[in-house]
């Protein structure tokens, strides 16, 4: 279970002079502690004899002095370590985000948002109450202990034994529940997670929600999941109940053992007033740590379980890896060859099978074919987003495989079936991969992707914020300024997956016509379900369940009995049917 906690290691050593500080600290406010009950042990018993008042003023005076010394390193101590668990804190949160952004697309598959949202923000606020209050306070427990018995065994051996008696109760109490603790906190991060993924959803399709009327639905499921996260906590809110009256009670028991023995060693003159006093005043330093360790054994289990849950996420591997000798051309032709290529997902039923295709430096391919095909795969394996075999796919006779990712990616644009804007402005999401792109830069990408007229007309023209995704903007417009991206940084390579599924033919058509000029300077492939937006195509490719059946020019493909030729008459009749209408 705590094998996990080795993790945190590298994090509290890059930051060992705090803690080291705070242990000095934690020191020194235990050394002031103790002598706080001395010194009202000589006060007590100076009232015995004749007494004056200077001499009780001094004695008035020492305690506010060490009340203040004690105060002061206390928190010098907090300053210390709990700044240093906060520090940690933002360097595990930025780890997890840089762990995350080198993940593969794949691995989004099999993790939902979510719960890495959970993992993110509940689990790491565990993990940081363990390496700031949890060792804070684990510390002065210690101290407290190594500090305070030697003290009481002076006083009174036979009342230390008596105020020692809880030690096996609490070993017991810690250990039945310290597990219960840790089982219970689990499955409360784990109900978390789904809660959140709930909310998450319900948040992006909230549009999708109204339209099909079922907000009462989701209501009722959210309702479900938040029902259980209650029972989870309710559940664990009455271990922690117990736990710590349980500590509390055995401590009692205790004291009230050392008064009452205590008490009668005064009445013999075993021990004087003032140290019966000091001794009471120790046992009630003791009290604190004793409670603070059942707290501390809590923060223990739940950072040990949250931990655990973020280590599946530090510790997850990329599918796909530059390999130690990669290659980082810096100029990439854009030839680009299929051999025998076969792929597949986690499930293991074959998308691509046997795929044998060459596409020559500055040539415009077009893929067509039935939805689930596999277009979309095909693409985007070419700036190796999934795992290829070996000599399976080359880039200017290079493997991918043997290609540095960011080398490879630099020099491709892409633009998704579902395009993705960020909640940023018009101007920062066209120049997203180019952000030193000048304003004309912007402008140009933006007339060649048909979107300037309708930008310019905005209130704040470039500079309007979008929603999340892109909300405010229609889905051509939304497709358009995810064309223009592509088109900023200028690639060697260009992937338009459907990139016009959301565009009228003469839309389509205004924005091929300014790519005239752009288009012939680099390879591009085409995906898209229209005739009309591939026929101008060196090359054309058919898809059908995954395998390539049909492969040439539109003039070919036309006269062949096959595929394409029926989505051309059956488009040409549809355009047709339209005119009429």
């Amino acid at each position: 279970m705590f094998k996990s906690l080795k993790y945190l290691l590298p994090y509290i050593a890059r930051y060992k002079k705090k803690y080291i500080a705070g242990v000095f600290f934690v020191l020194m406010t235990n050394l002031f502690r103790i002598s706080n009950p001395k010194v009202i042990q000589n006060a007590i018993d100076y009232l015995k004899d004749t007494f004056n008042l200077t001499d009780l003023a001094f004695y008035a005076s020492l305690l506010v002095l060490i009340a203040i010394c004690e105060g002061t390193f206390s928190f010098m101590m907090r300053r210390s370590m709990i700044v240093a668990s906060r520090e940690i804190e933002n360097d595990m949160r930025n780890d997890f985000f840089r762990k995350l952004t080198e993940m593969s697309p794949g691995y989004y598959q099999s993790i939902s948002t979510g719960d890495i949202m959970s993992r993110a923000t509940n689990d790491l606020s565990a993990v940081r109450m363990l390496v700031g209050p949890g060792i804070a306070y684990s510390t002065n427990t210690v101290f407290a202990f190594l500090f305070v018995i030697p003290m009481m065994i002076l006083i009174s051996p036979r009342l230390t034994m008596y105020t020692l008696i809880p030690f096996p109760v609490i070993a017991i109490l810690v250990n039945r529940f310290g597990k219960a603790i840790y089982k219970r906190f689990e499955r409360i991060q784990s109900q978390f997670s789904i809660l959140s993924t709930i909310a998450q959803e319900n948040l992006s399709g909230n549009t999708m929600v109204k339209w099909y009327v079922r907000e009462s639905h989701e209501i009722e499921q959210f309702n479900q999941a938040s029902q259980e996260y209650l029972k989870r906590n309710v559940d664990h809110a009455k271990v922690q109940a117990a736990f710590h009256p349980s500590m509390v009670l055995t401590v009692g028991v205790a004291v009230a053992l050392v008064i009452l023995i205590g008490g009668q060693q005064v009445i013999a003159g075993t021990i004087s007033l003032g140290e019966f006093t000091a001794f009471i005043l120790y046992a009630n330093i003791l009290i604190w740590p004793f409670i603070a360790l059942g707290w501390v054994i809590g923060l223990l289990q739940q950072g040990t379980a949250s931990m655990e849950r973020m280590q599946t996420i530090y510790d997850a591997i990329p599918e796909i890896l530059d390999p130690p000798d990669a290659q980082t051309p810096k100029k990439i032709r854009g030839d680009i060859q299929f051999q025998a290529l076969n792929f597949s997902y986690e499930n293991e039923i074959p998308v691509l099978e046997d795929i044998n295709l060459h596409i020559q430096p500055r040539q415009t391919v077009g893929i067509i074919g039935p939805t689930g095909s596999g277009k979309s795969t095909l693409i985007k394996l070419i700036p190796h987003f999934y795992p290829v075999g070996e000599k399976m796919l080359t880039v200017d006779g290079i493997d991918v495989n043997q290609l540095s990712l960011k080398s490879l990616r630099k020099h491709i644009g892409y633009v998704p079936q579902e395009t993705f804007l960020f909640s940023a402005t018009i101007k920062e999401n066209i120049a997203y991969g180019k952000p030193d792109a000048t304003d004309e830069e912007i402008q140009w990408a933006a007339k060649m992707a048909d979107i300037h007229d309708q930008i310019i007309d905005f209130p704040f023209q470039y500079d309007t914020i979008l929603g999340e995704k892109g909300i405010n903007l229609s889905g051509g417009q939304k497709q358009r300024v995810s064309i223009a991206r592509a088109i900023l940084c200028k690639p060697a390579i260009f992937l338009l997956d459907d990139a016009f599924s959301a565009l009228d033919t003469q839309t389509e058509s205004r924005i091929l016509g300014n790519l005239q000029e752009f288009l012939p300077d680099r390879t591009v492939i085409l995906v898209s379900h229209r005739v009309s937006t591939l026929q101008n195509a060196d090359q054309i490719i058919v898809l059908e369940e995954g395998r390539i059946t049909q492969k040439g020019t539109h003039k070919v493909l036309v006269k062949q009995d096959g595929l394409y030729a029926w989505i051309h008459q059956k488009q040409l009749l549809e355009e047709e049917l339209a005119g009429v209408e």
